[in-house]
């Protein structure tokens, strides 16, 4: 079975096909959504595409019959309800990651899947040499080799044009590549991802990402009892707010850790980088996250409080000195100038590590690693309904934010009287969506969205609790 009476959701189809049974594709398809016992679809805000895994119920010699070869393809379509417009995926079977033998009538296989356009990147390789700026480069790639679209903002990379040779690469390793080496001009990261509710590849630096309001900023996310009991209806009796908007479960992993962001140069680093064209050397003595990461808050919200960073203690001292200042790691560059010229053959244009006669822009290397290093130090992982994801207006997912209330941890009734005193500012605010499962249990009829999330400040509180 799909469902289940109270179904939270409901699977329209799940048509399986195989190139190399060209009998099953043409007659009518076999559809395998009755056999689904568990569907997983994870997405990532570093990833380009989408995986899952698929717990299939095996009561009629399907794997026998057909066969799990790791090449077949699976077209999935997930609705709210029966007359809803669907979330259609398309994915292949990569393997069989696990089986169980249920009883001696029955097997349930866990297969692996990932969608079709970072299967086709895998098992291809690019030679090519491209001219442009990196975003207009990885434009080009997935149009002519993956048949992508590919949605972002043009104009904000800081990035100048550049000629890039790909060295047979698979074309996803080859955009990634580029998309580390973009950066805004205050030092924004940039981020290539896929998401679960359309089938678009996004390009968008953080601070693009930061400055959206969250989605749900009127209703937000409350991990709190008393809120779940009390807040009304969001969408009708039969559909609670409560149920949509309380979170299930809240944790964290590894947090709140300056060692680590000191280790990796995001707190106090130098850079070096050596033109072995010219001889000439550039040498930026310190880069201090601290500057950084405030001109970045600057820019996301006027009106945050600088020094209320959850990112690691800048006011650390060591022999004296604050973190920031001391050189925890060099980055060090050695790079070839003027390998590439223009038509005139005169004027160079730079290559993928170098700035050609704008050295400051090598700084902004160092500032978007940071900023990356810093955002993903503190994550926090929460469980939530997730029919949301399913209604068609809402523009939800990874890469978007979400608004969050947590209760303080505290009995101390002269403080749960007072709204803004009964929040935890380090795990409320607006965050980031970083990651996601999505997780459809088809006996139970329940689906869940467990989501990483992130933030850079902890003064972005939303109200009470």
């Amino acid at each position: 079975m799909t469902s289940s009476p109270q179904s939270q959701y409901i699977i329209q189809s799940a048509i399986f096909t195989a190139d190399r049974l060209p009998g099953l594709n043409s007659r009518e398809p076999v559809d395998i959504k009755g056999a689904i016992a568990e569907l997983n679809i994870f997405e990532s805000v570093e990833l380009p595409y989408l995986t899952g895994t698929l717990a299939l119920v095996d009561g009629v010699m399907f794997k026998s019959i057909f066969g799990i070869k790791g090449s077949e393809r699976l077209e999935i379509a997930i609705a709210a309800d029966q007359n809803a417009k669907p979330i259609i995926k398309k994915f292949m079977i990569t393997g069989v990651a696990k089986n169980v033998s249920a009883n001696e009538r029955t097997d349930v296989y866990v297969l692996t899947l990932i969608e079709e356009h970072a299967y086709t990147s895998d098992v291809i390789k690019i030679s090519e040499s491209y001219t442009g700026k990196p975003e207009d480069i990885i434009l080009n790639i997935f149009n002519s080799h993956l048949n992508k679209e590919l949605i972002f903002a043009a104009g904000f990379a800081k990035q100048q044009r550049m000629k890039v040779n790909i060295p047979y690469w698979n074309p996803l390793h080859a955009t990634e590549w580029l998309r580390d080496r973009m950066a805004a001009a205050n030092g924004s990261p940039y981020f290539l991802y896929a998401s679960f509710r359309d089938d678009f590849i996004r390009l968008e630096d953080l601070e693009t990402l930061l400055v959206r309001n969250a989605w749900n900023e009127d209703f937000p996310y409350s991990y709190s009892q008393t809120a779940h009991n009390n807040v009304p209806d969001m969408v009708g009796p039969s559909q609670p707010r409560a149920d949509l908007m309380h979170v299930k479960t809240f944790s964290t992993n590894q947090i709140e850790s300056t060692l680590r962001l000191a280790q990796s140069g995001a707190i106090g680093s130098e850079f070096k980088t050596m033109d072995v064209t010219s001889a000439s050397f550039v040498d930026n003595k310190i880069h201090d996250s601290k500057f950084t990461l405030d001109n970045f808050i600057n820019k996301i919200d006027t009106n945050q409080d600088i020094n209320s960073s959850v990112g690691y203690d800048h006011n650390l001292k060591i022999k004296n000195k604050d973190i920031g200042s001391l050189n925890s790691k060099v980055f060090s560059n050695v790079v070839s100038s003027s390998l590439f010229y223009k038509e005139d053959g005169v004027t160079p244009i730079a290559g993928y590590h170098e700035e050609s006669r704008q050295e400051a822009l090598y700084k902004l290397k160092i500032k978007s690693s940071s900023l990356r290093a810093i955002l993903i130090n503190n994550v926090y992982s929460i469980t939530v309904p997730g029919q949301v994801y399913l209604v068609e207006d809402l523009d939800i997912g990874v890469g978007s934010t979400i608004a969050l209330n947590y209760a303080s941890p505290t009995q101390d009734e002269d403080i749960l009287k007072f709204g803004d005193l009964n929040i935890d500012k380090d795990r409320s605010g607006k965050f980031l969506v970083y990651r996601t499962r999505h997780t459809f249990i088809t006996g139970e009829g329940t689906y869940n969205v467990k989501m990483d999330i992130v933030k850079l400040t902890d003064k972005t509180t939303t109200g009470s609790v």
